[in-house]
């Protein structure tokens, strides 16, 4: 039987289609690095709902606006499709910038796809989590630029998308485990618990996990024990969730 829980991951893909990464100044490891890697195996828990983004969030970012399109993009590091990377690196070669009726078409493609594959699951499910990582150092576009981050952070976007209680259930089980947590700081939540989570009908948090818990960040290689245990406390917690709220 599963779990009346979805967990949502939309940024563990490294693939960028042909004809794109043609366009692309990026080596395949600094692809790999703006995305969450692995994030596939340690939210991958047989017993809950999934929906996974197939492609790199430099082709379309599912957990930004669909309308989140600017005419100045190439000065952006955040949007649905972005131009420059939150460390400040071109995405693309002169002359290849994506034009809007290019980004509309990846909308269309990916954006919808993901979006509509939640809606489906949503007479299944009670409860949505937003599985996420995070650099362990601010990258120099982000408020929190140089300093180092907790462990696990708990997004829920204000309060708006899941209760203090639900909250704190799971900043205290991540504790309880030696971890260090933080609420809201320096992520809360973006488009996909904004447009799909409330407290009142379905309630979801995001949870980002420092990538320094599970892997080396300059190399990007992976540490398979520490994801496994990770994969199990995913599981484990999930499962405690369950009995207490949604039984």
């Amino acid at each position: 039987m599963k779990l009346p829980i979805l967990i949502c991951i939309p940024h563990s893909s490294v693939y960028v289609p042909k004809k794109i990464r043609q366009g692309f100044l990026l080596t395949s490891h600094e692809i790999a690095s703006y995305s969450d890697l692995y994030t596939d195996e340690i939210f991958n828990i047989p017993n809950v709902y999934k929906v996974k983004c197939d492609v790199s969030r430099l082709v379309c970012d599912p957990n930004r606006a669909p309308d989140d399109i600017i005419s100045e993009a190439h000065l952006s590091t955040d949007g649905v499709v972005i131009q420059i990377a939150e460390d400040l690196k071109q995405i693309y070669k002169i002359g290849r910038n994506p034009t809007i009726e290019s980004v509309e078409k990846r909308l269309k493609k990916y954006h919808d796809t993901f979006h509509e594959k939640i809606d489906k699951m949503l007479p299944k499910i009670k409860f949505l989590i937003d599985g996420h990582s995070l650099k362990s150092i601010g990258p120099p576009t982000k408020p929190d630029a140089g300093k180092k981050r907790a462990d696990i952070v708990l997004g829920n976007r204000s309060y708006t998308t899941c209760s203090r209680e639900h909250t704190f259930f799971f900043k205290r089980f991540f504790e309880k485990h030696g971890f260090s947590v933080a609420i809201n700081d320096p992520y809360s939540g973006k488009y996909i618990l904004g447009y799909h989570c409330s407290r009142k009908h379905l309630p979801g948090i995001q949870i980002e996990i420092n990538r320094k818990r599970y892997m080396d960040e300059k190399s990007l290689r992976k540490n398979p024990k520490k994801i496994r245990e990770l994969n199990a406390l995913v599981k484990e917690v999930m499962e405690e969730f369950y009995e207490k709220f949604l039984k």
